[in-house]
């Protein structure tokens, strides 16, 4: 029973609530800076909204405001019945400087009296400055300047406050070096109590305050003044979600029920298509941050993400079975990257009649020469790399022996790290590892296994269906029998997280090579690579998942990397999915390369050519007729083939650009060019863990690795808060049907020499 109270005891002391009406004191920002010291804008760290309600000695206020990165509007209307009516409206301006260690605010306000005709225009000012992620000093000065009938007195705040984690601070505030008071916090199961103490001031109250977070983006505050009577409530909103908000633990069911991509995409008319793992990893913070989260259901009915994907969730759950969540995987469908993803799960549940596909791998490649050679259509490539496979099936019957050899030993080279990862998993419960190896290996001979033979050789723990597991999971982790237990589903997020923290913040750019290298990707990473220097990063992680497309775009985005690298940005390049020839070109102008140990690396050439159609168009009794003024005038038209002569110049520009690229590679890696050429150029493609071994990337992991390095390089401590960036990461749209789109791409390009450096996406393995 005892192991049951866990996840509450655990909710219950950690949830945070800060004091959304407190905007006296100078050093917080409990009043978003709409109200109080201007300064504390952008100390807030999240859009937000602010109003209260106080009655006391027979004057009514009530305040009302909104707050954004940078600008906070407000007004108040004070009044007693008796005479005394006030009104002011407020416009306030905040910054941050050097990493968020100083705040620096401005307000005008417009204030109108009973006590006098006309509107009188006041200014002030204010600052915030954090030393340490544990001391905020503060200055806010009201009334500096002002204009119109009544002159106002101007005000002085000064204060300081002390913080230890999120539980306990001291304030203390001083008003024209008069008037002193003391606010004490202390956070206590789930609400935060704010004591408020006068110091030499006879006419200040003391005060009690409770305040406690509603839902993750709402906050309630009331207040008692020293007669014991409540006369203020306050609620404040922020747009940022506070996951600490949950007071009870939870069993939370996360759905990961789309295709996760780099980057999320939208069917027009159809809705969200997928998610990006800037969501999903945006969701497991959350999630990490919850002290509700002590038993979670990560639900992968429909999930459709590469291994590379699964393995950046897998590190999430490693890391919440490490803060202590209970974590379990539901399946319906058990295959390799299912399997990564929920290795580190506490429990491997199967939906009874889920498929488990575990047959090995294998790949199949079309060729389309015999079809094209009756239609009389000749597409003619020219290739630097004879393995360089890509163009093989337009103008080959079959596949070429280095091409057999390449995938052989891909597909062995991915095999060998499946089989070993999830070995680790059978090792960590009393499997020797070279048996458990076998024992994977062996079932892939099998054509077809059940569910239930999953659980019988162990890669799952039992059979249920979803609405079963919550009760499974309270027997099995805690000793509870609940046979009605129910799960909360936990809807992905992409709001960022409203954390308290006083800690130095830098910046990381994070820029996303997702998909095929063409003119148009090329124009917008283009325009967010120049906007770098200029945007405060102090890093840029460039995350590659492509097979690679226009070689010409590819040494474009290169170059204007390097020159982001010249400004002194230093640059880590993060290899997704896959990172082959245009893609691993622009990893390489990156400083350091990241690989997973999944992600398909290298492809290091270049092909191109045309489509003639002139045996087509004669069985068609089309004739094309062309005038020109020099020779080689036509040497793109598919109208005919090219001369020996015109074949000789593409293939010596194929030459010129493989060298380049080759160059390329060995500077990024250290290694010689002719090294790069012989033993890991050609169009080879290998494993990540493979091209590490080689030399070819400099470090195994994922996007958390990138960033570790390019704190590294950038010489940002390992303690010190990053906020990344992501400046292109913005949903692409795409039509229902994408064959449409791809043909009418070929017929456009029918008409032009094309130069390509890709690999197809068979390598993409589920």
């Amino acid at each position: 029973m005892k192991r049951a109270l866990f996840p509450i005891l655990f909710a219950t002391v950690s949830t945070f609530a800060y004091l959304p009406g407190e905007s006296e004191f100078a050093s917080l920002d409990g009043g978003h800076g709409i109200f109080g010291n201007p300064a504390s804008i952008s100390a807030f760290d999240s859009w937000g909204a602010l109003t209260d309600y106080q009655f006391d000695d027979g004057i009514s206020t009530f305040r009302i405001g909104g707050n954004l990165d940078h600008f906070a509007a407000g007004f108040s209307y004070s009044r007693d019945g008796k005479g005394f009516d006030e009104s002011r409206w407020s416009l306030s301006h905040g910054s941050a400087w050097l990493a968020r260690s100083i705040f620096l605010g401005t307000r005008v306000e417009a204030l109108r009296s009973a006590a006098f005709e006309g509107t009188q225009w006041l200014f002030s000012a204010g600052a915030i400055i954090r030393p340490l992620n544990v001391v905020s000093l503060g200055y806010s000065g009201r009334n500096l300047l002002q204009g119109g009938p009544e002159e106002q007195k101007m005000i002085h705040d000064l204060g300081a406050t002390i913080r230890v984690g999120n539980l306990v601070s001291v304030s203390y505030d001083v008003e024209n070096f008069k008037r002193h008071r003391m606010l004490f916090e202390l956070e206590l199961y789930g609400t935060r109590v704010g004591f408020k103490v006068p110091i030499q001031d006879d006419t200040r109250e003391y005060t009690l305050t409770l305040s406690t977070s509603l839902g993750g983006y709402n906050t309630a505050a009331v207040t008692f003044f020293d007669d014991y009577m409540i006369k203020r409530g306050a609620w404040g909103y922020h747009t940022a979600k506070n996951p600490r908000g949950t007071t009870s633990a939870q069993i939370y069911r996360v759905p990961l029920d789309k295709e996760v991509e780099e980057v999320e995409s939208d069917l027009i008319f159809f809705g969200t298509r997928s998610m990006g793992i800037h969501t999903v990893r945006n969701h497991f913070e959350h999630l990490l941050h919850d002290p509700g989260a002590g038993l979670v259901i990560l639900d992968f009915s429909g999930y459709r993400g590469g291994v590379a994907i699964s393995m950046e969730i897998n590190r999430y759950v490693e890391k919440m079975i490490a803060r202590g969540s209970k974590v379990i995987a539901y399946v319906d469908d058990l295959r390799p990257s299912v399997m990564v993803a929920a290795l580190s799960c506490s429990r491997i549940v199967v939906e009874p009649s889920a498929h488990f596909s575990w047959r090995g791998l294998g790949g199949t490649s079309l060729y389309y020469k015999g079809l094209f050679d009756k239609l009389g259509v000749k597409v003619e490539f020219l290739r630097h790399g004879a393995y360089k496979s890509a163009v093989e099936p337009y103008t080959a019957d079959s596949m070429s022996a280095e091409a057999r050899a390449n995938r052989e030993e891909l597909y062995k080279d991915y095999w060998s790290i499946l089989t070993s990862t999830v070995a680790d998993r059978f090792a960590r419960r009393g499997m020797p590892l070279e048996k458990a190896k076998q024992m994977i290996d062996s079932l892939a001979g099998i054509p077809l296994l059940t569910a239930a033979s999953a659980v019988q050789n162990g890669f799952a723990d039992t059979l249920l269906y979803l609405d079963q597991v919550p009760s499974y999971a309270l027997s099995t982790f805690f000793g509870i029998d609940v046979p009605l237990a129910r799960y909360k589903t936990w809807k992905p997020s992409d709001k960022k997280l409203f954390l308290e923290d006083w800690g130095l913040r830098r910046h990381i750019a994070l820029l996303n090579i997702d998909g095929t290298i063409d003119s148009r990707m090329e124009k917008s990473v283009l325009d967010a690579l120049r906007a770098v220097p200029s945007s405060g990063a102090e890093a840029l992680i460039v995350r590659v998942s492509s097979p690679g497309g226009s070689a010409l775009a590819s040494d474009k985005i290169w170059a204007a990397i390097k020159f982001v690298r010249e400004q002194g940005i230093p640059v880590v390049a993060s290899i997704g999915s896959m990172g082959a020839s245009g893609g691993f070109y622009i990893a390489c102008g990156a400083d350091e390369i990241i690989a997973e140990s999944y992600s398909i690396v290298g492809s290091i050439g270049i092909y191109g050519g045309k489509v003639d159609a002139s045996g087509l168009l004669d069985k068609l009794g089309l004739k094309a007729e062309t005038v020109k003024t020099h020779k080689y005038a036509d040497a793109e038209s598919f109208n005919r083939p090219w001369t020996d002569e015109e074949k000789a110049a593409l293939q010596a520009y194929m030459d010129d650009f493989y060298d380049r690229f080759t160059g390329v590679v060995s500077e990024a890696v250290g290694m010689p060019k002719a090294v790069i050429d012989t033993l890991y150029g050609g169009g080879r493609v290998f494993m990540g863990w493979k091209a590490k071994e080689y030399g070819l990337v400099h470090g195994l992991g994922g996007i958390d690795v990138a960033i570790a390095e390019a704190k590294r390089l950038a010489e940002i401590g390992e303690g010190t808060l990053v906020e990344i960036d992501f400046i292109n990461t913005e949903k692409s749209r795409i039509l229902p049907s994408t064959g449409v789109s791809a043909w009418l791409d070929f017929v456009d390009g029918i008409g032009r020499t094309q130069f390509w450096a890709i690999e197809p996406q068979q390598f993409d393995f589920e």
